[in-house]
This record gives C-alpha cells, sequence and structure tokens, in this order.
C-alpha cells in the first residue's frame, strides 16, 4: 500500500498532544503555518496473518476522536485510492476511485452518477463540518479519463482532496506498511501510550 496515512485540518499541536494518546506509534508533519497536519501511522499488527480494513482506519477514528474534527485516513494501492472521513461524533464515509473507473457511455446514466457522486459528496462535507461551499470542491476531486484515454494518478487524486479539506499532502505517496520512516526532515516522532 503505497500510501497509508491520515490528514487533518487541526493545527500541528493539538494533534500531537492528541496522537499521544493513540494506540499506535508513528510520525507528524506538521503543516505551514500551524494549519493542518498529516501523520504516518506504525503498521497495526495483523490478526490471523492480514491486517483488516477496520484495523487499518482504527487509528485515524481514534485520533478524530480525540481531536474532535475529522480526520481523513488516506490509502492508495494499484485497484485505486480511497479517502476515508473519520467523524469525530463517530461514523465515517469512504470517497473511492477505481483506477480502472469509466464513467457510462448513455448520458442520462453518467448524469445520475454524477447526481449521485455530488449528493455523496455533499453529506460527506457536512458530516466533516468543512467550510460552506466545499461540497462543490470535494465533488471535482474526480479520476475520470481525459479524452486521450490518461486519468489522474490515486496520488493525484489524494494530493486534490488533501487542498480541498485543509492539509499538508507530503504523505501522499508514503506508508510505513512499506517503508522504515518518512521521507524528509520535518516529521516529528510520537509514541504510543494507549488510553
Amino acid at each position: 500500500m503505497p500510501t497509508y496515512a491520515a490528514v487533518t485540518g487541526a493545527p500541528s499541536e493539538r494533534t500531537l498532544a492528541a496522537l499521544r494518546r493513540s494506540k499506535l506509534g508513528g510520525y507528524l508533519f506538521p503543516g505551514a503555518d500551524g494549519r493542518g497536519s498529516a501523520v504516518l501511522f506504525d503498521p497495526p499488527r495483523p490478526r490471523f496473518g492480514r491486517i483488516s480494513a477496520g484495523r487499518l482506519r482504527n487509528p485515524a477514528w481514534d485520533l478524530a476522536v480525540e481531536l474532535k474534527e475529522t480526520v481523513w485516513l488516506l490509502r492508495d494501492e494499484a485497484a485505486g485510492a480511497c479517502a476515508t472521513a473519520c467523524f469525530p461524533g463517530g461514523g465515517y464515509l469512504d470517497m473511492g476511485w477505481a483506477a480502472d473507473w469509466t464513467p457510462a457511455e448513455d448520458p442520462r446514466q453518467r448524469e445520475a452518477q454524477r447526481a449521485g457522486w455530488d449528493k455523496h459528496c455533499a453529506e460527506i462535507a457536512r458530516k466533516a463540518g468543512l467550510v460552506p461551499g466545499a461540497a462543490g470542491p470535494l465533488s471535482e476531486v474526480r479520476n475520470d479519463p481525459a479524452p486521450d484515454g490518461s486519468r489522474p494518478s490515486g496520488e493525484d487524486v489524494l494530493r486534490r482532496l488533501c487542498a480541498v479539506v485543509g492539509a499538508p499532502d507530503t504523505v501522499v505517496g508514503q506508508s510505513l506498511l512499506e517503508q522504515a520512516g518518512p521521507r524528509g526532515r520535518d516529521f516529528v516522532r510520537f509514541e504510543a501510550e494507549g488510553r
């Protein structure tokens, strides 16, 4: 999994304080001028030989509860990219971009698909507490193919999402599941203390 990280619009001081109560250690990247934070979590322990989606999501969800702000879990792999909005009051909603996504050829079906996506993004923006008007930019984070057949990569899509939610995109393309430590010197190590 080339990207396994979390981002939030919360300032780095608050994020680091919340991470100190985390069940997993990792690295924090403070955003510019204290705006936003990005986190690389240590890999969760596998159970029965694998790491479930819930075990991957739980550190970001715990952080959202501690911060009382939405935290976005970013994942990218060969099948596509996914961003999970973990809400501070509980619950989560996924945004997914399949690597082979192609809109329907029939215009009515295509409009219905787009209307469904726009509605989903509006619900996420509302539950995430994004600034008014953010639903439109959020729904524009798409990976539709261009006329020449090219399309944005999973990393491109996740970077655009970070811009919409006001978080640094430094962790996109990084995962402690695949690398020993973060790339870059501005990361701060935090250790798990648990609860």
